[in-house]
């Protein structure tokens, strides 16, 4: 494993002074090892362990970052029970903190900068996600986090805020367009309606009732409570020009079944609606909008949220956080599926700070 070779001391003021590592430039005092949350197999709750493994070293073009906090998406819990994925493994993909360390070639982010951005696991067996105190992320993936957001709301802006930005921008969303968003309360619809109404449309969202203040607040036009009578009657009404669906299943289809010919439709909740599938039906599908990823690259992604957030047109409200042993509490949360906006890991003291 690619462990860092120096002991030191976790607290903040030990990580003040700069030194040289390798190639790279790292914060002075980093420890060798860190805590972390380690999913030791497939299943329940039980399977997530705190534990204590080594803190890696940044390669060629990629970064160190000491994790303040760590956001809870689906697919964490959904690859845990699925079986998806070789165990053992750090569980998590949206993170913010400081830069601790650089790797050769990096000349983008500085040590010390607070950042935020996405992880994958690499070739370290999964022992690199975000619910830890430490994580490796190519410095491509990372960007600097805006002042006016704390460390906890820049996690939020990870995967499902991404997915948010990156369906709005593929449906090429204008102003005074009517943009109908299904699960609009959610990491993703919350994001898509901000990115939509950033580009002066006009957003109408699916949610149940207990969100219509907060979605009022984040200039959701109508609320059409999905748990009272058919709320695709109340939708074709609207008469949404796009529809974007974060849900999937039987959600999706009703609501593809709203756009007129020559509307545009996007999913992140299924792979059913291809390009070819829609044009059959005159709906306009855009490639790769079927699932979190696509044409877009991350990087492009990462700058036009940071932007937006740092701008105020998009905000990450906070449901819970939970400190790390408290991971799979926090699984549990987001699963139950009445989150507004984010569920959030405290890694560091600093989480609610800017």
């Amino acid at each position: 494993m690619r462990a860092l070779g120096r002991p030191g001391c976790w607290g903040a003021g030990a990580l003040l002074a700069m030194g040289t590592m390798g190639a790279g430039l790292a914060l002075a005092a980093l420890p060798t090892m860190q805590r972390a949350i380690v999913q030791v197999n497939q299943g329940g709750q039980a399977v997530l362990q705190l534990q204590s493994v080594p803190v890696l070293a940044p390669r060629q073009g990629e970064v160190l970052v000491q994790v303040f906090a760590a956001a809870i998406n689906p697919a964490d819990w959904k690859s845990r029970d699925s079986g998806s994925g070789a165990a053992p493994l750090i569980p998590g993909f949206d993170v913010a903190g400081r830069v601790a360390a650089v790797g050769a070639g990096v000349s983008t982010l500085k040590v010390g900068e607070a950042v935020f951005g996405v992880t994958g696991r690499g070739d370290v067996g999964g022992l690199n996600g975000a619910y830890a105190q430490y994580v490796v992320i190519p410095a491509g993936d990372l960007v600097a986090k805006p002042h006016n957001v704390t460390y906890a709301q820049a996690a939020g802006l990870g995967v499902a805020t991404l997915a948010g930005v990156r369906i709005v921008d593929q449906a090429h969303v204008r102003r005074g367009e009517r943009v109908l968003i299904t699960g609009v309360a959610g990491g993703v619809g919350s994001a898509a309606a901000q990115a939509a109404i950033a580009r002066g449309a006009l957003v109408i969202g699916t949610a149940s009732a207990r969100h219509v203040a907060y979605l009022h607040r984040l200039g959701v036009s109508e609320v059409i409570d999905y748990t009272q009578g058919d709320w695709a009657q109340r939708a074709r009404a609207a008469a949404p020009q796009i529809v974007l669906d974060t849900v999937g299943a039987d959600t999706a289809r009703a609501a593809f079944a709203l756009v007129a010919r020559g509307g545009t439709f996007v999913s992140v909740g299924t792979h059913d609606y291809t390009p070819e599938r829609c044009a059959a039906s005159g709906v306009i599908c855009p490639a790769g909008g079927s699932v979190v990823g696509g044409p877009v690259p991350t990087a492009v992604l990462l700058r036009e949220t940071a932007e937006l957030a740092g701008a105020g047109k998009l905000t990450v409200h906070v449901d819970r956080i939970y400190p790390l042993a408290q991971a799979a509490a926090a699984q549990a949360f987001n699963r139950a599926g009445h989150t507004e906006g984010k569920v959030v890991l405290a890694i560091g003291v600093v989480a609610g700070s800017r």
